[in-house]
């Protein structure tokens, strides 16, 4: 009976054995990867979106205009981010220098130079700037900046002296209508260059979306074995 009871006690024991060894095996198989399939290196990489290409870049960076959903935009396009609080601070304090040092718009000097580019009809560096600042709306934050340069220039036009550079007097109607154009035509340029610095800014983080991430380890190594 006792040698009877051990062997019975040894089977149950091989027994065990085997079916925990089998159980192993199965989670073992279902947690390793696929045949023929490739572990990722770091973890990362796999992650890491591709890029598009050029032309699937400049696909993807066009975005339809919804001017209802822009304009609901404004708020947070004034308080969220800087795109009109940056390029308005910059030309108010270009003007108020501008206007201080006596410069004038043909001369070469840094405060006729500033004037041009972000006040002067069309104000393309002050457009740019503001669409570049925001993600969404950016060619409202362009049209925003070009309706403040207008309104800058407009005013430099009817307080400016009554003398041109070239020595002759300025008139009430030729103030009139400097000021009418700078109004008219820097809100529209402002709008097409807002757009594009958008457009511009959507493009180059497509077609490059990691740029400060670093080369995984396993990329180095390949590229060391080639």
């Amino acid at each position: 009976m006792v040698r009877a009871k051990s062997t019975d006690r040894a089977e149950a024991r091989r027994r065990y054995r085997e079916a925990t060894a089998a159980a192993e095996a199965e989670g073992a198989a279902v947690v390793s990867p696929a045949a023929g399939s490739r572990p990722s290196s770091g973890g990362s990489s796999a992650a890491s979106p591709a890029r598009l290409g050029i032309l699937g870049s400049f696909r993807s960076a066009i975005r339809p205009i919804n001017i209802r959903d822009d304009i609901r935009d404004l708020p947070r396009l004034a308080t969220h981010t800087y795109a009109l609080w940056v390029p308005a601070l910059i030309m108010v304090v270009i003007f108020v220098m501008f206007e201080v040092s006596g410069a004038s718009i043909g001369n070469q000097s840094l405060q006729s130079v500033a004037f041009n580019l972000f006040i002067f009809p069309p104000p393309l560096a002050a457009a740019f700037l503001a669409g570049v600042l925001t993600s969404r709306s950016s060619y409202l934050a362009g049209g925003v900046i070009g309706l403040l340069a207008g309104i800058l220039f407009a005013f430099y036009v009817m307080t400016a002296a009554g003398v041109s550079a070239t020595g002759q007097e300025v008139t009430t109607d030729q103030r009139v209508q400097f000021a009418s154009y700078a109004l008219l035509v820097s809100p529209v340029a402002g709008l097409a260059v807002g757009g594009f610095a958008g457009f511009y800014r959507r493009f180059l983080r497509l077609a490059n979306p990691n740029p400060s991430r670093p080369p995984a380890k396993g990329s180095k190594q390949a590229a060391r074995k080639r």
